[in-house]
């Protein structure tokens, strides 16, 4: 296959523009639990890590929402879901008495 003379073309002209995700995730600020290097005893994997770290964030993130004033439930069913997704992720990465650990200091918490 040869590639074709659109390929050559360079985009310009991002720079300047604004992301539109910031740097550091929402919520984050906000402690839900333990934090991940709390489990290197247990000589995680980066994938592994990864996973924790996600589910983390995610509580970090329902915790944040459930006091915002522009609290709607369809986007919170959307939180838990989410959370939900990433419990079922340390489960397939053999992690998921970790992450249940992790959520059931959440829940303690709030």
């Amino acid at each position: 296959m040869s590639a074709s003379p659109k390929d050559d073309t360079e985009v310009s002209g991002f720079e300047s523009e604004q992301p539109v995700v910031s740097a550091a995730p929402i919520g984050v600020e906000q402690q839900a639990g333990p934090e991940v290097e709390d489990y290197e005893g247990e000589s995680l994997t980066p994938l592994q890590a990864h996973y924790l770290e996600t589910l983390r964030q995610l509580i970090a993130v329902k915790n944040e929402y459930q006091i915002a004033a522009e609290y709607e439930a369809w986007q919170m069913d959307a939180i838990k879901r989410s959370i939900y997704s990433a419990l079922r992720d340390c489960m397939e990465a053999n992690i998921g008495e970790i992450a249940k650990d992790l959520l059931n200091r959440e829940h303690q918490v709030n």
